[in-house]
Order: C-alpha cells, then sequence, then structure tokens
C-alpha cells in the first residue's frame, strides 16, 4: 500500500479514532453546510469547526463560486455568503438532489 487511498477502509491516518478517520460528506459539503449555519462568518472559523486550514477553506469558497453554489458579497470588511440553493449536487449518484435538500437534511437546525 503507498498511500491512504490504497489502506484498507478505516486504517488511514495514524491515531484514527476506533470508527475510522474517513467522514461520509466532504469538506465541500462542510463548509457549505457551516455557512448554511451562519452566512457571516469568518474563513478561520470554518476552518477551525471543519478541522482545516484557512487557505483549505480559501480554496474551498473559491470552488463553491465558480460553481455557482455561493455567491460573495462585502458588508463593510467581513464577507456574506448567500448559497444557491438550486445547485444541484456534483456527483452522478446524486444529482437528482439540489444543495438545498442537502441543507434540509443536515443544515443547521432551529435554534432557541
Amino acid at each position: 500500500m503507498n498511500s491512504a487511498l490504497d489502506a484498507p477502509h478505516g486504517t488511514a491516518g495514524s491515531g484514527a479514532a476506533a470508527g475510522g478517520s474517513w467522514t461520509f460528506l466532504s469538506n465541500h459539503a462542510h463548509v457549505l453546510l457551516c455557512l448554511a449555519d451562519d452566512p457571516h462568518q469568518t474563513l478561520s472559523k470554518i476552518a477551525a469547526r471543519v478541522g482545516i486550514t484557512s487557505r483549505a477553506v480559501q480554496l474551498i469558497v473559491s470552488d463553491l463560486i465558480l460553481g455557482g453554489y455561493l455567491t460573495r458579497t462585502k458588508v463593510g470588511r467581513r464577507n456574506h455568503y448567500q448559497i444557491n440553493p438550486d445547485g444541484h449536487l456534483r456527483h452522478p449518484l446524486e444529482a437528482h438532489h439540489r444543495v438545498a435538500d442537502l441543507i434540509s437534511a443536515l443544515g443547521p437546525t432551529a435554534r432557541s
């Protein structure tokens, strides 16, 4: 085995938790769900929540903007992000679902 991609399921990476280190959603989905929760939050806050670098979040946000899933508007010194709920998921297995479906299923819960 040459890389974590070649490793048997649940064994990739060192110090993996009992269930392995993989997750069902990509970092792109995690960033999108964070922005659904709070469209005003900073990239560094998103990075901390997702567990990736701020630079990785910046690249993902750029991908999402280029893909038509997000728009960015400057509000003072901060950015505000708006999600396009009608964008379709990219993988052929999920392409019949919209971003709104993902957010509805896994997005922010009602706040008290």
